[in-house]
């Protein structure tokens, strides 16, 4: 079974509600969520009533003791799962119907520890304007978006006491102990990050990193057909956006 963990947080129940009705559209079978927060009462019985109302799926909610930083928050997540396999399953993303298959497939048939996506589709909720970052050009063994990962439960060490940046710690972690990690390349369709103005880092960072990852022209046109196809799968859609490029732009509707 593969077990995804998300964190939540007071105010964020719409977002919560995209990721969590694209977990319910998972491909694959034998999956569940854990949904952990450190709000008041009235938001705990807000997240019960929406995983209730996915009851087609195993959707389980945690309350956590408030104060403590995202690194233990995520730990006390893994612990309440019981999937041989664990996915980070951010509540403010978006995630395309196949995103846990074919980073399973991937792990399997690389005989590996985790798997990652090297790109991902960055969207500005302000602007709808979207990008296709691309993080394979990183230095190896870190060119993978650490948000994605997808691992062995007993490959995984705990995250680390911190506010922010613990995924990439973790990564480094993993790698340190010797663990394998699958790359999945031109298929960031099927995770998409979406900037809303209350991310962890601000508007300036997000901005430069799609600045200079973004994938170019004939790249992307090259991927466009296959783009739009698997975009259509998302439900809700996406919304009308436009993916500006040298040369032009792909407009979505």
């Amino acid at each position: 079974m593969i077990s995804c963990f998300t964190l939540t947080q007071e105010g964020r129940l719409p977002l919560l509600a995209r990721a969590v009705a694209d977990f319910s559209r998972q491909t694959v079978l034998e999956r569940e969520l854990v949904v952990l927060h450190d709000g008041g009462t009235p938001f705990h019985e807000g997240v019960l009533r929406l995983a209730q109302e996915r009851d087609r799926t195993c959707i389980s909610v945690v309350r956590a003791p408030a104060g403590q930083k995202v690194g233990m928050l995520r730990n006390a997540a893994i612990d309440a799962t019981c999937g041989e396999f664990v996915c980070q399953w951010d509540d403010d993303d978006r995630y395309h119907p196949r995103r846990l298959e074919v980073q399973l497939d991937a792990l399997r048939s690389a005989k590996s520890d985790a798997s990652f996506l090297c790109d991902q589709l960055h969207l500005f909720a302000a602007t709808r304007e979207m990008y296709w970052d691309d993080w394979y050009d990183m230095p190896y063994p870190l060119n993978v978006v650490p948000g994605t990962l997808f691992a062995r439960r007993d490959a995984l060490p705990r995250y680390p006491d911190r506010q922010r940046g613990e995924d990439l710690r973790l990564a480094m972690a993993m790698l340190r102990q010797g663990s394998i990690f699958a790359r999945v390349r031109e298929q960031g369709y099927l995770y998409v990050y979406l900037f809303h103005g209350s991310n962890s880092f601000d508007h300036g960072h997000h901005a430069a990193l799609s600045l200079q990852r973004r994938f170019r022209g004939a790249r992307l046109v090259r991927l466009e057909t296959a783009l739009r196809r698997h975009l259509a799968d998302f439900d809700p859609p996406l919304g009308a956006l436009s993916m500006p490029y040298d040369g032009g732009k792909l407009e979505f509707a």
